[in-house]
């Protein structure tokens, strides 16, 4: 019997789309292929970690394309502003809330891009979350899964965790959670309703 929905953030509850960003950005698409290929390839990652800090991020930024410095500053100021609530998601989030399930967040997410969630009332309607800027851990890492049971005492098989990525959703099944592959962020209503309806 499912009692907890765990939800990842990006494309799941809010926006997240690197190259759309970017476009939105700058309009020199020479510009916005260089920063993608700095940034949204590899250093990601460590961003959501917390391993690297902004100001690292910019410096090797700088480093690689000292020509796009301006637009690097740009780039690690304002990105957060492009990441908006799906907010028919939300309401959702909050509807499960409050028919009683308990309600976690497992996300791969910077800081920066945490507060600014917080500050738009993503987490009013949370019971909880593990979040990789804290952990120094990202999914598909069994340790973020492990975490959030342990210190919320879920058990895996009372959970339905929703994510947009299919290498976190293969770490979730192997830990016994039950999934959702959430491919479309406007199939989550549909998707987890007929999941909770089938039980």
């Amino acid at each position: 019997m499912i009692k907890n929905i765990v939800l990842d953030i990006g494309n799941v509850l809010c926006t997240f789309d690197p190259e759309g960003m970017l476009q939105q950005l700058f309009s020199d698409n020479h510009v916005q292929e260089q920063l993608n290929g700095i940034y949204f390839a590899s250093l990601w990652d460590q961003y959501d970690k917390n391993t690297l800090t902004k100001g690292k991020m910019i410096e090797i930024g700088e480093l690689q394309a000292p020509e796009l410095k301006k637009e690097i500053k740009v780039l690690m100021d304002d990105w957060t502003q492009y990441v908006e609530l799906i907010q028919e998601n939300v309401e959702y989030m909050r509807h499960l809330h409050d028919l009683g399930y308990g309600v976690y967040i497992l996300s791969n997410i910077p800081q920066d891009c945490f507060l600014h969630l917080k500050e738009n009332g993503l987490f009013k309607h949370v019971d909880g979350g593990v979040y990789s800027y804290q952990e120094k851990k990202i999914k598909p890492d069994f340790e973020m899964y492990k975490t959030l049971l342990d210190r919320y005492e879920l058990d895996a098989m009372e959970c339905l965790f929703i994510d947009d990525l299919e290498k976190n959703i293969e770490a979730a099944n192997t830990l016994g959670f039950h999934t959702i592959h959430l491919k479309e962020p406007s199939q989550l209503k549909k998707k987890v309703s007929h999941f909770l309806e089938d039980e």
